[in-house]
């Protein structure tokens, strides 16, 4: 599985961060018989091995049969919005799309016992914040219990492709048109206008 991605809109793996920090729910596609597995779940990475990404799957899900036999693919969405042809200064424009995207490919490793217990708790630390819930909350039974509910890995990523379609093939003139629509829009166009590059 390979990504469409024209050299002007080529971003190197370190961009993924920033990627993967619009939006780290990401869709985790792993080859299995006639057609693929899809499963939509969060994954950030993993602070004792920069080259890896951690998550988990419900048990129950058929997905987790299919994960450590053979590699996946990770899709990240970042930013992205429309474009109206109105906001060019050129001629003969046409509507487009912007966006950001990462794919991280790479083979899955199971993550169980305490460092699934730390693999839960970076998960909800990230999202509450120090003063927030976490793990010891929960009574240790219940702890239990839902870990084994679910199959945690360690996606071990050999090789990122990375894009950012963000108007950098359009004159300066016509991209800054495209920032000032953007910044009089929503949140989401207010978004997408900051991780535009400036001409």
């Amino acid at each position: 599985m390979s990504l469409y991605c024209p050299a002007a809109f080529r971003a190197d793996a370190a961009y993924a961060a920033e990627v993967m920090a619009d939006n780290p729910l990401a869709t985790l596609i792993t080859p299995a018989g006639t057609e693929p597995w899809l499963s939509h779940l969060v994954l950030l990475p993993d602070p004792q091995q920069p080259d890896c990404l951690l998550g988990h799957l419900a048990r129950a899900n058929p997905h987790a049969q299919f994960l450590f036999d053979q590699d996946s693919v990770a899709v990240f969405a970042g930013v992205h919005g429309y474009v109206s042809p109105r906001w060019y200064v050129s001629d003969g424009m046409v509507p487009t799309w912007n966006y950001r995207v990462a794919h991280a490919h790479g083979r899955a490793e199971p993550v169980a016992g305490e460092e699934l217990s730390a693999l839960l708790q970076q998960l909800a630390s990230h999202f509450e914040g120090p003063e927030g819930w976490n793990t010891d909350a929960m009574p240790a039974a219940a702890l239990a219990a839902m870990q084994r509910g679910i199959v945690g890995f360690r996606l071990r990523v050999r090789r990122w492709e990375v894009k950012a379609k963000l108007s950098q093939n359009r004159l300066p003139a016509d991209r800054e048109g495209v920032i000032a629509a953007l910044e009089q829009g929503d949140e989401a166009a207010r978004q997408l206008a900051a991780a535009m590059p400036r001409p």
